[in-house]
Formats: C-alpha cells, structure tokens, sequence
C-alpha cells in the first residue's frame, strides 16, 4: 500500500471484494471475515447486544417512541436497534479500535500520523512491542489485497512481515478486549490469507504472486484499546486451513433446497451389484465422465464435499462408489446439472411385452 492511500478497495451491494477476471468482467469474492464467522458459536454475542440494546433504549426515550410506530417495518427497527447500541456505547471501544488500525498502519508506513493523548500509551506499547519481537514490516505488505480465485475469497490482511528467523509469516492487529472467543474465528483467518494465490490490486486489477509464506503460522499482536499493552502470539495456521475447508462446507451445504420430499410408502427395493473387477472398472470410468460433466463451481463443491475415506478411483469398491454417487447427486441438484446418464452396471429395464407383437418395438413403428 503507498504511504498516500487509505481507500478502500470497491464492494458489491452485499459487500463482497469485486474482483476483475482475466476477461475483463468484475466478479464478487467473498470476504474472508464472511467465511471465518461461519463457525462462530455467536450466541454470547447476540445477548451482549441485546443488552446493550436494552441500556440504549432506557438512555434514549427518543428511540422508544420511534420504536414504538415502526413495529411492523423490519428495516426501521434494525436501525433502530443498532441505534440503541450505539447510544449504549457498546461501539466506543470498538470505534477505539479502528482508530488504532488507522494510526499502527500510518506509523508502520513511517508517517506522523496525529494521535489523540488517550491513544499515546497504546500506540507506544505497540512500538516497543514490534521492536522487541523483531518484526520487520514492509511497505508493499501493509494493508494488503489478498484473493484466492479457486475458491473465490478476498481480504485484507493487515501485514505480511518478517521474523527474526527471516520467515515471512500473516501478521494481523487485534484490539479487542477478550480474544478468547474469537481464536477460532482468527485462526481461519489467518490461514485463509496465507493460503491466498494472489496480491491483488484493485485501483489496477493486476494480480501479483504471493511471497513464500510460512502457511503454518501467523502472528497477532493483541492490542486493547486503553489498556497500554502490546501482547504476540503465534497462531496454528494448519488446523485453521482445516477449519477453513469445513466453512466452505458448510456454507454449501446451507444452500441445499433438496433437504426434504413427499413422503411416501413405496419403497423401491434397491438393486444389488455384483462387485468383479470388470464392473469396478466399468463404474469407475462412468465416475469420471459424471465428474467431468460437472461445471467449474460444481467440481468445487464436489472437492469440499468429498466423502471421508473414499480413495482415489482405481482402489474404489462398490461401497465407495455409492457414497460419492450421493453426494454427486447432491452437487448436480444444488447446481441444476442435468441427469447423467444411468449407472452403467445396474441392469437395464426389460422391456414390457405388448400383446400381439413378439418384438415390443414393433408396436411403435417409425
């Protein structure tokens, strides 16, 4: 990022990154914080806010009388919920906290930024902090674009920096005054930068190769709003990719409009294969056409969605080639794919015999 620029990078109406694809078209990419919240247990945050909700309310009598002739509008009453926090000062702290994001990143890129006297001893135990870590930052890597266009995915990483050990590793700037709910939520983060494929530039669309990250750790410096104290810590990169997988997962899997059906008694009684070596073979070429027949977000879905333990084709039994038929099926419905073609080792429907005619296909001439 130049030391002259503080914009941010554009968004689309539900505030994913747009992205310029190489035939010139913008694209929406879902933002990283967007994936890391998936697996969030949110339920203590939603009683802070209504707690925070109820304080603004009794503060501003004013916002209960427009409560009070909004009750059947939805949009009217989230504003004026989010208004009630607000005048609760449940947002100062974090407001805090923004601030100083916005001064760190000024003094990381050796500029003077003003500095209210309430921030001084925050942004001081952040210098020292940096100093004594051995943490070198870097121009080009503070405020950063990163995107991955396999799994279309985009955010900002604070910095990528050095360590003493001369690893380049995601370092990212919390201020927050309780992390302990949140370290899962950051560690998918974190993962999801390191494993990005390109720096992006949006004022450009130009795509820049990512440096040789270490993708098994990041850094996060904890810096508490007020509090006048810097703390590092390193964070497990791998079981956050890992939980980043699951995200993707189970996102897709929110999507499914297939979960529920008629009910009815007939039960069609289920077809036995016979497992040789040749209907394998036959089963497993079928797999890979079904497979390639699958469009370029399908094939995505089907990766994430992969059956666990279900090898790779050529040591696949019957078994295994059922449970991925399901979740093929499932992939083919969420994305409206066409039926495939039957399995080819299941026996074919006998043609019924039509009195009159010894060959039924008689009965149908032309």
């Amino acid at each position: 990022m130049s030391k002259e620029q503080f914009i941010e990078a554009p968004k689309d109406r539900w505030g994913r990154y747009l992205i310029t694809q190489p035939e010139g078209k913008s694209r929406g990419y879902t933002r990283v914080t967007t994936i890391a919240k998936t697996l969030d247990d949110t339920a203590s945050l939603a009683d802070w806010k209504v707690r925070m909700a109820i304080t603004g309310l009794v503060q501003r009598p004013d916002l209960l009388a427009k409560a009070s002739t909004s009750i059947d509008d939805r949009t009217a009453l989230n504003k004026i919920a989010n208004d009630c926090v607000e005048a609760s000062g449940g947002y100062s702290r974090a407001n805090l906290g923004t601030t100083l994001h916005k001064i760190t990143e000024q003094i990381d890129l050796r500029l003077q930024p003003a500095i209210l006297p309430g921030l001084q001893a925050d942004i001081d135990a952040y210098v020292a902090g940096i100093t004594a870590s051995g943490i070198t930052m870097h121009d080009e890597f503070i405020e950063v674009l990163l995107i991955n266009d396999e799994l279309e995915y985009a955010g900002t990483a604070d910095r990528i920096v050095t360590l003493m050990d001369g690893r380049l590793v995601i370092f990212d700037l919390k201020t927050g005054t309780d992390l302990s709910y949140s370290y899962g939520n950051i560690a998918v983060q974190l993962a999801m930068y390191a494993n990005a494929d390109w720096i992006y530039s949006w004022e450009t669309g130009e795509r820049t190769a990512m440096p040789d990250l270490d993708k098994t750790v990041g850094i996060i410096c904890h810096l508490p709003a007020g509090d006048a104290k810097a703390s590092f810590y390193e964070v497990d990169l791998v079981a956050g990719w890992e939980a980043a997988k699951q995200s993707f997962t189970t996102r897709e899997w929110r999507k499914r409009k297939n979960l529920f059906k008629p009910y009815t008694t007939d039960t069609p009684t289920p077809t036995k294969i016979v497992e040789t070596p040749k209907s394998l073979t036959a089963r497993a070429g079928w797999m890979k056409s079904r497979i390639q027949a699958l469009t370029g977000e399908a094939q995505k879905m089907l990766i994430l969605s992969w059956p666990q333990g279900v090898p790779h084709f050529d040591q696949c039994t019957n078994e295994h080639f059922d449970a991925l038929i399901r979740v093929i099926e499932l992939v083919e419905a969420e994305h409206s794919i066409p039926f495939f073609e039957v399995d080819p080792t299941k026996p074919k429907p006998k043609k019924r015999k039509i009195a009159g005619f010894d060959n039924p296909d008689d009965a149908y001439p032309g």
